[in-house]
């Protein structure tokens, strides 16, 4: 963690420009975002990497005078971001951003702090209505405790382009691009969806709980869109699993349907609870692969115990590049694929994406989730998912397989590790590290 912090400084340190200039009113760009997923990966070339930063910032420089931009990101770190949303309020867009309160407090977050400074000095001269400001929420914005832990974008103009929404599973931060795999869905022109993410919005920027924490509204009879904290009845990642039925599909070549699961984090009571869904599933003979990054103990055991078809696929979808123990490049989708039977219908395609992960601390924070009933969408993530999962397989991407001097070396294969520093341990016990370094110690800023 201390590495981790010393680099943060860094970065930060590097973020302050040596002299701060007035925002500029520079023309727009002339970017219009397209609708639907769009992925990064933090491998490969800087259009791999930036594919979803560049979507996020091209929208911010194409939003014209006169519009809106409201940003919803549990971490903001950007000095990119920073200057890109400061030139939009100098050409008159209102910009307003909420962000977790603990990246302003634990790391020294300058763009952030930048740019509260920097919207509020130059909101001098304009209406009340037309300012723009930079806030933080303590705990979750719209309900008692968690973290703000929604990634949801607005711009009610890019380019061409009215009421653009894009809600997925990446912050606006540096670390989204350079060491996460995420992903965004983006909404285009819908009414509908505007006024379902700016009341969420208007909700969230008081910071305070809101009448009805858990949102879930149905449109065009093809997608839902859905907001948390959540009552725990209310899970709708336990909804869609409960319509699964593993025999039947007629869209799948093996009859069985297929179901793709990257959730980034399994753990704590929700995650043991969906998790045994997943088990009961693969127990039944549906078509399963799990990729995760962080998964409890007890959730693990589980899902690996020995049965009549063994235990759930697997991969730990992490990279220690350099060796150190830490865990340099991780999936950070929290999504989840569905091809087959559903329900009564044997031809089903549902895609499930958002910022939550399969955690009870995701049950009481603000979370954005989607379900999409769409061939194409789920296809697309599916593909994704396979893609990766079979990569890390396959060796072709440097997978996590961490050596410590003095340490004994694991055996090939998928292990898992549990806690963090000198604590740290694989399932079986057997330290993980004897230097005491956190494999988990850059997921702190996710």
């Amino acid at each position: 963690m201390a590495k981790l912090l010393a680099l943060i400084v860094v970065v930060a340190a590097l973020s302050v420009p040596a002299a701060q200039a007035p925002a500029s009113a520079a023309p727009p760009d002339n970017f219009n975002p397209r609708p639907g997923a769009t992925f990064n990966s933090p491998l490969g070339s800087v259009t791999d990497r930036r594919t979803i930063f560049r979507k996020i910032i091209r929208s911010i420089n194409s939003t014209p005078k006169g519009e809106n931009i409201n940003i919803f990101s549990w971490n903001f770190l950007t000095r990119e971001g920073t200057d890109a949303l400061l030139r939009a309020q100098g050409r008159g867009v209102r910009v307003r951003l909420l962000m977790d309160n603990r990246n302003n407090v634990e790391i020294p977050n300058a763009p952030f702090r930048r740019l509260r400074s920097e919207l509020a000095r130059h909101n001098k001269g304009r209406k009340p209505a037309r300012k723009s400001w930079a806030r933080t929420c303590m705990g979750s914005c719209r309900g008692s405790t968690g973290s703000a832990h929604s990634k949801f974008f607005m711009f009610s103009q890019a380019g061409k382009v009215k009421r653009v929404v894009m809600q997925g599973s990446a912050n606006l931060t540096l670390a989204s691009t350079n060491n996460q795999w995420n992903d965004i869905y983006t909404h285009t022109r819908s009414k509908n969806v505007w006024r379902f993410y700016n009341k969420i919005f208007r909700e969230a920027k008081r910071d305070r709980r809101a009448a009805k924490p858990y949102v879930s509204q149905r449109f065009e009879s093809n997608f839902r869109l859905i907001q948390f904290p959540m009552a725990t009845r209310n899970d709708p990642v336990m909804q869609l699993l409960n319509q699964v039925r593993c025999s039947g599909a007629k869209n799948t070549a093996s009859g069985k349907t297929r179901i793709r699961i990257a959730p980034d984090v399994i753990r704590q009571d929700r995650g043991m609870r969906l998790a045994r869904k997943v088990r009961s599933l693969w127990n039944n003979g549906c078509d399963i692969k799990i990729g995760y990054t962080v998964v409890g103990i007890d959730v693990g055991r589980m899902l690996r115990a020995p049965g009549p078809r063994g235990p759930v696929p697997m991969r730990h979808l992490v990279q220690d590049v350099n060796g150190d123990g830490e865990f340099d490049n991780y999936f950070h989708l929290k999504a989840m694929s569905v091809v087959g039977k559903l329900g009564k219908n044997n031809r089903a395609y549902a895609v499930l994406n958002g910022s939550a992960n399969w955690s009870g601390l995701s049950a009481v924070s603000d979370e954005n989730l989607g379900i999409y009933r769409s061939k194409r969408d789920t296809l697309r993530y599916q593909s994704h998912i396979d893609y990766w999962y079979n990569r890390f397989s396959s060796g072709s991407a440097r997978q996590a397989v961490p050596q410590f001097r003095g340490a004994t070396t694991p055996p090939p294969g998928e292990r898992l590790v549990f806690g963090s520093d000198a604590n740290a341990v694989y399932e079986d016990g057997t330290p993980y590290s004897t230097t005491g370094v956190d494999p988990y110690a850059h997921m702190a800023g996710d």
